[in-house]
Formats: C-alpha cells, sequence, structure tokens
C-alpha cells in the first residue's frame, strides 16, 4: 500500500511538473468556480491582503480567491479552504494564491516568494491536486502534515511532519539550448540530474538540495522563456551529479505542538463563507462569528491537549527539559516570578511553559520577557 502511495505521489508530480508548472498566470485557467476559495479562520498581528492590485488588511472571515496574495511582515495567518486544507502562513512571507479548490475545482496550487508555510492536508482523491512551489522546486501533496520554507535567493526547505510529499526541480520539459555556454557532457548530465530528482519525503524527512543546481534551475525558469540565458550564466556549471536528496530530521517536540495547533473548523462555515455574497451584513456577520467562536474552542483543545501530553512526561529538572525540548530558556513573569524551561507552543496570545515548576499556559500579558542563552525576547512593552 505504501509502495503503491509513493508510485502515484510521484505520477502526480511528474505530470504536474511538466504541463501545469510553466502557467503562471493568476487564477482559473479554464471555467471559474464561484466556490473556489479559503477563509481567514486564525489572524495574528496584520497581514496585507492583496486584491486585483489593491492592500487591505486581512481580518477574520475574509475570503481568499484564486489570484489573491497575501504578505506578512511581523503577523501570520490561518486559512482553511473550502475542500478543508489547513495552511498556516507565517510571518515575512509573500504567497500568491494560483489557484484554490472548490466543488468542481480540483487543484489548490500556492505559489510561495519567500516565508514559511505549514499545512496540512486532507485526503484527496485520485483527480485532485495539493501543490507548494517556489521559483525553483515543486511539492506535491497527498494528505499530509509538512513545512515548506523559503528565504530569498536560497534553496527551499521541506520537512513532513506525517503523510508523504513528492518534491521535484520545476523546470520545463525543454531545458535550454546547448550552446558554448555549456559543455554537451555538462548539458546531458544537468537533463539527467533534473528527470531523475523526484523524490518522495516521508515522516521525519528533510530534503537537501544542491546549491549551484538549484540556482541553475532558477535562471532556467526566469530566462528560458524570453531566450536570454547568456553562455557566461551557464560557464563554470561543473557540479551537476547531485541534485535532491532526502535526510532524516526527526520533528521535534515543539513542531509537533505546533502542527497540533493547526485546527479545523466544521468546514461547512468555511463553504458557507465563500459562498456568500455579502449581500446581508447581517448574515456575513453571524458566520464570522461562528467560525470566531469555533476556532477558540478548537484551538483550546488542542492548547489543553498539549499541556496535557507534557505533563504527562514527568519533566521536572532543567537537564530534562533542555535534552527534550533541545533549548532552555529563562521565562520572567510580570509578577516578578521566574520560570526556567521551555515554551512549548504559541498561539495568539497564549503560550505553553513547560517549566521545573510544572506546566502552565499563560498569556502574554502575564510574561515580561523571554531570555534565551545568548539573547531575549520581548513579549511585551516594559512600562
Amino acid at each position: 500500500m505504501e509502495t503503491h502511495m509513493k508510485k502515484l505521489v510521484i505520477l502526480f508530480l511528474l505530470t504536474f511538473t511538466f504541463s501545469q508548472c510553466q502557467k503562471f498566470s493568476f487564477g482559473q485557467k479554464d471555467s471559474k468556480d464561484e466556490t473556489a476559495g479559503a477563509v481567514v479562520t486564525f489572524l495574528q498581528g496584520q497581514v496585507v491582503l492583496m486584491k486585483e492590485g489593491k492592500e487591505t488588511y486581512a481580518s477574520l472571515g475574509d475570503v481568499v480567491k484564486p489570484g489573491d496574495r497575501i504578505l506578512s511582515k511581523l503577523g501570520k495567518v490561518d486559512l482553511q479552504t473550502y475542500r478543508g486544507e489547513i495552511i498556516r502562513i507565517k510571518e515575512n512571507s509573500d504567497v500568491l494564491f494560483r489557484d484554490l479548490a472548490g466543488d468542481k475545482q480540483p487543484n489548490t496550487d500556492l505559489y510561495i516568494l519567500a516565508g514559511n508555510l505549514l499545512v496540512k492536508s486532507v485526503k484527496l482523491k485520485a483527480n485532485q491536486n495539493l501543490s507548494i512551489s517556489s521559483p525553483t522546486m515543486v511539492a506535491g501533496v497527498r494528505g499530509t502534515v509538512f513545512s515548506f520554507e523559503l528565504e530569498n535567493g536560497s534553496v527551499p526547505k521541506v520537512k513532513v511532519y506525517e503523510g508523504a510529499v513528492a518534491v521535484a526541480f520545476k523546470t520545463g520539459p525543454k531545458l535550454v539550448e546547448l550552446n558554448d555556454g555549456l559543455s554537451k557532457e555538462n548539458y546531458d548530465q544537468l537533463v539527467k540530474t533534473l528527470e531523475e530528482n523526484e523524490i518522495v519525503l516521508e515522516s521525519g524527512e528533510t530534503m537537501e538540495v544542491n546549491p549551484s543546481l538549484n540556482e541553475m534551475v532558477y535562471i532556467i525558469n526566469a530566462k528560458m522563456a524570453a531566450s536570454s540565458i547568456t553562455k557566461d550564466e551557464l560557464a563554470g556549471l561543473t557540479d551537476l551529479y547531485k541534485g535532491i536528496s532526502k535526510v532524516e530530521s526527526p520533528v521535534t517536540p515543539k513542531e509537533k505542538a505546533e502542527a497540533e495547533t493547526l485546527v479545523a473548523i466544521d468546514n461547512s462555515l468555511v463553504q458557507k463563507q465563500v459562498e456568500n455574497k455579502a449581500e446581508n451584513q447581517a448574515v456575513t456577520q453571524e458566520i464570522v462569528e461562528n467560525i470566531e467562536k469555533e476556532h477558540e474552542s478548537k484551538r483550546n483543545e488542542a492548547l489543553t491537549n498539549i499541556t496535557t501530553e507534557a505533563e504527562k512526561m514527568g519533566l521536572q529538572n532543567e537537564e530534562d527539559i533542555q535534552n527534550h525540548y533541545s533549548v532552555l530558556e529563562t521565562i520572567h513573569k510580570s509578577n516578578g516570578e521566574v520560570l526556567s524551561g521551555a515554551v512549548v507552543a504559541q498561539l495568539g496570545d497564549i503560550f505553553i511553559v513547560h517549566s521545573t515548576k510544572g506546566v502552565f499556559q499563560l498569556k502574554v500579558d502575564d510574561i515580561e520577557y523571554v531570555e534565551y542563552k545568548n539573547f531575549k525576547v520581548l513579549t511585551k512593552t516594559k512600562k
């Protein structure tokens, strides 16, 4: 069954990479699906939502449609699609929603220019796809939890928490004409490396990418259509024998806890909001209030479960806490009390702290600042 799933994922990825990834038009490609969309279910800080070139600050209940773009600086946002996928866009991210699944639209396709995503998929049917792509990579998903991180000019980082993710370089079927900027030997090796480098990451695995090859793929994608690749850009390309590989990267307690905070609300609420034409403000307000109420209930339940699991470990001294969470922090509370331990998870204004004195849920106003080994992080402005 597992081998069969891998074959399905790879088959999907190969098809998607060479037929869909070249299309950079915004929104739907063919017929328009009015139900294609996602809804903001949780918001922290200021997040910019761009619709048809116009910028507004995102609000709870906002509907994101194909072609929209989200830019988060110091804020982060959770969205739930019409189909049920949950997407967390973290701080300093720039994400374009090229496609969003709906009642008739089978694909969700996100293009990340920079930033960090945490994604929880639903089980997809044979004709349904969920993909995250960057200028050089594409990740195809079939029911999983994973992160996709990209800093400007860097190699993408993909890590799987649950399930499986297929990853490949994103290039067209025709790479670049052989010219005197690239030897025949190197050209053949480039083609071979790209064609053979599709991998399937499973739970507890992350990928490693050859940086020089990643840079070359970026040049190819950016300039191939304009036929503007120069021989100087191709010259010196020699390290073509390494492409994508995967390495073990066990899911940490903090990563596991964060994945648990990526909660789903009743999808009928999301579907109602996507389908809502905003003709009746009272109806809209009622839906948004229900979304807020349910998400609060679900995240409180998740935070309680995380707290309970931490308590079961029975970690009571600094060494055990540091070994388990790979960090030791000093939490300075507003009332003057000092806790030694680790911040396990944080969602909205709630922190879960595992300390030598016990496991606590603290509000942001309860904490003056968190002190790490070499620096301090303020949680609020000191008076």
